[in-house]
């Protein structure tokens, strides 16, 4: 299904990106000291999957096909979330 992306829907995934490239950079700069990385390993897996979680949304934000940008999201989790709104359940399915 496809739709007209708007200026404010690249607008939005413009400001994902680069929020998305600021905690990368942050990430790759707290991941140089290895006392951050010892003590604080699991909050920067954190903030990598943060960082995937951002890019995908901008990716679906920006896409004329958006059912099609949420099936080719990698991360399982998130594609459910994203695929129980755009789905319809029970009774509406039939309507």
């Amino acid at each position: 299904m496809t739709r007209t992306v708007t200026a404010l829907d690249e607008r939005l995934a413009h400001e994902l990106d680069h929020a998305r490239l600021l905690l990368e950079e942050m990430g790759d700069e707290l991941a140089t000291d290895i006392e951050v990385v010892t003590s604080h390993g699991v909050a920067l897996q954190t903030v990598d999957i943060v960082m995937q979680i951002v890019g995908h949304i901008a990716n679906v934000v920006r896409a004329q096909d958006q059912v099609d940008a949420v099936e080719n999201i990698g991360m399982h989790e998130l594609k459910m979330k994203l695929k129980s709104v755009l789905e319809p359940v029970g009774c509406e399915k039939a309507a």
